[in-house]
């Protein structure tokens, strides 16, 4: 059983670089790392991997031939290592921009082309006169000053008109600049203010168009980089039409299942971008953002009727610590948190019960599941040991623990309102590889 940690610092082994493929089990680790490739930070993607984690398992576990299933994809982070390794790989996403995100990191393009439109729509920009008003969502005009809402606009008119085939990067870029001009304080991952930072400053149009040109050439550095690797490998990449990881589905056996599930209570990755996806149009409406939720494991959007209920998921510690958090045994919080919450912690470990029952089918007999999470989470003053209840829920599927070590997480900011009396923010990332035995025997 993986314990919950609160290590002395000389306890940890100092490593700079890549994981070493003979690390002890069970070791705590603190990684000095090297500095990664500028595509590993194209785009918002809060809270995401670190290349190491699944560098250091295809390293110690991969051969050749390899295929790889990564279903929740996020910046693409396990992608780009596959992609790097020469390690067949399919990836699916919920979120329609970390779907966006993943799709310019494995797409080819002409840099010339991105180049010269990006000009051509900015040149546009500058001189066009009255802006659409083709966007609207809760709250826009307390976010986006007027001029940003138009320069912001502008830009979309203009997008909408580039060539297709080069259209993600400028949404990419635009992403961004959405972002940047928001009223949102600079560093906050999630849609807030907070009185005590600096005023926000006044924006125009300009201010705007400059932004999305930052971007714009941040992102074709990013692909000029990594443009040798994914044009020799971009066969090895596939995007499967899924989106619910809770379900995945398909004819195809993996030889593994490489990811970092979301963290239990610590974001909610559809109100941190919720202006990127109102501007992009991948939402059409609040509800239509809203709807999303119902693809996130462990959605703190949950109706109220729902969080009366003190449901038991037949795992004896799991149980009681719900219940600790539900009756508010450690902390009261505000009405009705504590119900809330109970049933967040209910429902993440259930949906990923069912996804990881969804993963052992889609296995090859042993092959192996390897996630990276938290290692522990205190809720409204409980402490939750999720990689150990993770591993028992796995075990208890079928899996077999195989191998599992610590990684100390540094300036990993989740730069969001919080309340510490109740909460507590993640000092390790526990890193478990899982394998499906030969002694249960499947068409694979």
């Amino acid at each position: 059983m993986i314990n919950k940690l609160e290590p002395k610092p000389n306890l940890y082994l100092h490593i700079d670089g890549d994981i070493p493929e003979d690390l002890n089990k069970g070791t705590l680790i603190s990684l000095q790392r090297s500095t990664p490739m500028k595509i590993y930070n194209l785009g918002f993607q809060p809270a995401k991997s670190i290349p190491e984690i699944p560098r250091w398992f295809l390293q110690k576990y991969a051969s050749f031939p390899f295929k790889i299933l990564e279903p929740f994809a996020g910046g693409g982070t396990t992608i780009i290592e596959s992609i790097k390794c020469g390690i067949s790989i399919d990836w699916l996403d919920y979120h329609p921009l970390s779907r966006l995100i993943c799709q310019v990191k494995t797409s080819i393009f002409s840099v010339t082309e991105v180049e010269e439109e990006i000009t051509k729509i900015l040149q546009s920009a500058y001189s066009h006169q009255k802006s659409p008003e083709t966007i609207d969502f809760a709250n826009k005009d307390f976010w986006f000053q007027q001029g940003v809402q138009e320069g912001l606009e502008i830009l979309r008119y203009y997008i909408l008109k580039s060539p297709k085939t080069i259209q993600p990067i400028m949404w990419l870029a635009f992403a961004s600049t959405v972002r940047k001009t928001s009223n949102m304080n600079d560093g906050m991952i999630l849609a807030a203010r907070r009185s005590h930072i600096k005023e926000i400053p006044k924006l125009s149009r300009s201010d705007v168009f400059k932004y999305f040109q930052i971007y714009g050439n941040k992102t074709i550095d990013a692909v000029i980089e990594w443009q040798p690797l994914i044009e020799t490998n971009i066969h090895l990449v596939k995007q499967l039409a899924l989106a619910d990881a809770r379900t995945i589905s398909g004819d195809i056996k993996y030889n593994a299942v490489v990811s970092s599930p979301p963290y239990i209570n610590a974001i909610d990755y559809v109100w941190a971008s919720k202006f990127e996806l109102h501007w992009l149009g991948m939402v059409k409406s609040n509800q239509e953002r809203l709807n999303l939720y119902s693809q996130e494991i462990g959605t703190e959007r949950i109706p109220k009727q729902e969080c009366k209920e003190l449901s038991k998921t037949g795992y004896q510690l799991l149980d009681k610590l719900i219940e600790d958090i539900y009756l508010g045994k450690k902390y009261q919080a505000s009405t009705g948190q504590n119900q809330l919450r109970a049933r967040v912690v209910y429902k993440y470990f259930m949906d990923m019960q069912e996804h990881f029952q969804s993963c052992f089918s889609c296995l090859k007999t042993g092959g192996y599941y390897c996630f990276s999470i938290g290692d522990l989470s205190k809720i409204c003053g409980v402490d939750i040991p999720v990689a150990s209840i993770l591993t028992e829920i796995a075990c208890d599927i079928g899996f077999q623990e195989e191998f599992h070590f610590h990684l100390l997480l540094k300036n990993r900011k989740l730069n969001i309102p919080r309340n510490v009396n109740w909460a507590s923010t993640i000092k390790h990332d526990t890193v478990v590889v899982l394998e499906k035995p030969f002694s249960l025997m499947d068409n694979g």
